[in-house]
């Protein structure tokens, strides 16, 4: 049997993230497949400071998976990512 795979996934707060779209992964747990639904964790945290990069205007918003950065996140995006992983 294959040891299951558990995801940690942290939803910037900060205010750009939230609006430009952030306010909406919040939702995210509802449109996860049934097969990782329930090894996935998800958690608002507080800005992350991506703000002062010189391509920000282009990665909003940002999440963490695992601790690894997904910019111009969205629930399709995550959802994708995280059943890349869960092939491997």
């Amino acid at each position: 049997m294959t040891k299951p795979i558990n995801f940690k996934i942290q939803i910037c707060c900060g205010t750009m993230c939230y609006i430009m779209g952030g306010a909406s992964l919040h939702s995210l747990k509802e449109t996860l497949p049934a097969e990782i639904k329930d090894s996935v964790s998800i958690e608002g945290i507080p800005c992350m400071g991506l703000c002062n990069q010189p391509d920000a205007e282009h990665q909003h918003p940002c999440v963490l998976i695992n601790g690894e950065i997904i910019k111009n996140a969205s629930n399709h995006k995550i959802v994708k990512q995280l059943l890349n992983h869960t092939e491997l």
